[in-house]
């Protein structure tokens, strides 16, 4: 009698650690790989007219010469850069930086809001480069995002830990960009 009671105190203490080891996958899963999608907020941005394509009625000189912040940011937005978030319990925002013909621009993602500024940014998880027009192209045509990336034309580095980019998000963001898995 007493081997059965072991047996059962032991299979209910396994069953106990395979459901918390279950819960805290799902928790992880909701919380760090796929994180909160902010797209709703962006697509009502676009629907009432605050979010605009700056390329728009420009033909590619214009855009070009007309280049600025506001390219990078709508570049961003079709990326979904906003969904890209701070590790669990971290004050460490997701930071990229992109690399234009010489120019630098620099963004960061603060509880889903996309702010981009000229110049370079300190410790950034991704560096960008591009050309202005490779990058006009994308933001006239997204599909052509993932052929500019995957063609050499466009290339993206990661810059910190594997598990730094798993953490803010950035797996779903360069499969996005180049079509390959980066872990």
């Amino acid at each position: 009698m007493e081997k059965r009671g072991e047996f059962l105190k032991i299979f209910l203490i396994s069953i106990i650690i395979v459901l918390i080891l279950v819960v805290a996958a799902l928790l992880v899963y909701v919380f760090v790989i796929k994180g909160k999608d902010n797209s709703s907020i962006y697509t009502e941005l676009e629907k009432s007219g605050k979010l605009v394509n700056p390329v728009l009625g420009m033909s590619d000189e214009d855009a070009i010469q007309q280049f600025n912040e506001t390219f990078v940011y709508y570049l961003l937005y079709k990326i979904k850069a906003y969904n890209l978030h701070n590790p669990p319990a971290s004050s460490d925002t997701p930071k990229i930086e992109f690399s234009i013909e010489g120019d630098n621009y620099n963004a960061e993602v603060i509880k889903g809001r996309i702010d981009v500024r000229k110049g370079e940014i300190p410790n950034e998880d991704i560096l960008i480069w591009t050309s202005k027009k490779e990058a006009i192209q994308m933001l006239k045509d997204s599909s052509s995002i993932v052929d500019s990336f995957s063609a050499g034309d466009s290339n993206v580095e990661p810059r910190s830990k594997e598990t730094t980019l798993f953490l803010k998000g950035y797996l779903k963001l360069y499969e996005d960009l180049t079509g390959a898995k980066l872990i």
